[in-house]
C-alpha cells in the first residue's frame, strides 16, 4: 500500500498545483480535505486531474471548520504526510479576524496538535508565506530569508484590515509552529514552504472572464496587462507555480537532519512594472490587436534570497518572463475557446 499524503487546500491555487503533481507520481495515494462535498466533487469533476486517471489512489473527506477541536481526527487516520496548503487568503470582503486570523492560526495549531496522537505520521509540510518573514513594513535593504522570525511586540486589538490580518498572522503561526516543535518534540518532522506571489497556468479555470476576475494571484498579474489592475503594492517576490508545487514535493521527500532546514524559500525578487515590457515583447501582435492593454501593479520592495532552497533541493527557480507568459498563453488559449480568439498562433 503507497503512503497516504493528506493534502488540505486543494481547491486553491496552490493545493490544486499539489495535487496535479502528487497524482503524477505513482509513489503516493491522497486524500484531500474540503469544507463541503460540492468541493469535492469540483476537484474530482476537473479536467486535469481526470485526464491523470487517479481512481481510487484519490480520495476527499469533508473538514467544514478546521478551527473546531478535533476537526482533523478522522482526516489523519493511516496518513504518512500532511500538505497544510489551506490557509486562507486576504480576499475583499472578508471578515480580517473570523475569515483570515483565526482560520490561519488554530487550523494549523489542532492539526499539530491531533497529529501527535497519530505515530504513522512522518512529516508535516505547512504552506506559509513571505510576509511571514518580512516585517510588516519590509525594509528593502535587509535581506530575510525564510529562516527569518519577526517577534511582534504585541498583536492589536482589532485589525485594521484584511492585509494586516494576514501579515500578522503568518508572521505569529511560524513562530507558533517553531514553539511547537520545541516544546513537544513530536515524532514527526514538519517543514515551511515561503512563497512569493504564485504565478503560472491555474488549472482550475475555464474561460477567460473567470481567468481575468479571479481574485488569486494569478488574476491579479492578468489584470495588470489587460486595462486594469490592483490599486495596492504587491510584495516584490514571486515563485512559479510549477515550482511551487515541485518544492513541496521535494521538501516532503527530504530525509530531516540536523542540519537540514525547516524553512524552504521559493522567492525570487521582482519589479511588477516589469510586466508590460514583457507582454510588449513577447505577445507584440496580442499587444496591438488591443486584446492585452497596459494596467497598473505596483511593487512594494523587498529584498529576499531562496537561493538555499534551489542548493538544497538542486533546482533553479524559473525566471519572472515564464510566469507571465504562461498567464498570458493561458488566457489567449481560454479566449480562443470561447469563440473570440480564432487565430492564435498569429497573435504571439
Amino acid at each position: 500500500m503507497a503512503p497516504i499524503i493528506l493534502l488540505t487546500g486543494a481547491t486553491g491555487l496552490i493545493g490544486f498545483r499539489i495535487l496535479i503533481e502528487i497524482l503524477k507520481s505513482s509513489a503516493y495515494d491522497v486524500r484531500i480535505t474540503t469544507r463541503s462535498q460540492e468541493k469535492a466533487d469540483s476537484i474530482l469533476a476537473n479536467s486535469a486531474i481526470q485526464s491523470l486517471s487517479p481512481g481510487d489512489r484519490l480520495s476527499s473527506i469533508i473538514i467544514p471548520d478546521s478551527t473546531t477541536p478535533n476537526a482533523f481526527d478522522s482526516a489523519l487516520k493511516d496518513i504518512t504526510y500532511v500538505i497544510y496548503a489551506g490557509s486562507p487568503v486576504p480576499v475583499p470582503g472578508f471578515d480580517a479576524t473570523t475569515q483570515i486570523w483565526t482560520p490561519s492560526i488554530t487550523g494549523p495549531a489542532n492539526l499539530l496538535s491531533t497529529a501527535l496522537k497519530y505515530p504513522s505520521i512522518k512529516r508535516i509540510v505547512i504552506t506559509s508565506s513571505i510576509v511571514g518573514t518580512l516585517d510588516p513594513i519590509p525594509n528593502p535593504y535587509i535581506t530575510a530569508t525564510a529562516t527569518t522570525r519577526i517577534h511582534l511586540p504585541a498583536l492589536p486589538s482589532a485589525f485594521t484590515s484584511i492585509f494586516e490580518a494576514y501579515i500578522l498572522a503568518k508572521i505569529t503561526e511560524l513562530n507558533m509552529t517553531d514553539s511547537f516543535m520545541e516544546t513537544k518534540k513530536p515524532h514527526f518532522s514538519v517543514a515551511h514552504i515561503i512563497p512569493g506571489y504564485v504565478f503560472g497556468r491555474d488549472e482550475r479555470i475555464y474561460d477567460a472572464n473567470t481567468a481575468r476576475n479571479n481574485r488569486s494571484s494569478c488574476g491579479m498579474l492578468l489584470r495588470g496587462f489587460t486595462g486594469s489592475g490592483i490599486p495596492s503594492h504587491m510584495h516584490g517576490g514571486f515563485v512559479h507555480i510549477d515550482d511551487l508545487a515541485a518544492v513541496h514535493m521535494k521538501v516532503l521527500e527530504l530525509e530531516p537532519t540536523p542540519d537540514t532546514p525547516t524553512s524552504f524559500g521559493a522567492c525570487t525578487v521582482v519589479d511588477f512594472s516589469r510586466v508590460w515590457e514583457i507582454i510588449e515583447k513577447k505577445f507584440p501582435k496580442a499587444v496591438a490587436e488591443g486584446i492585452f492593454e497596459c494596467g497598473s501593479l505596483h511593487t512594494l520592495p523587498i529584498a529576499y534570497d531562496s537561493s538555499e532552497t534551489e542548493r538544497i533541493l538542486g533546482i533553479k527557480l524559473r525566471p519572472f518572463e515564464e510566469a507571465v507568459s504562461d498567464v498570458a498563453m493561458q488566457y489567449l488559449g481560454l479566449m480562443g475557446e470561447g469563440g473570440f480568439v480564432d487565430r492564435m498562433g498569429s497573435l504571439i
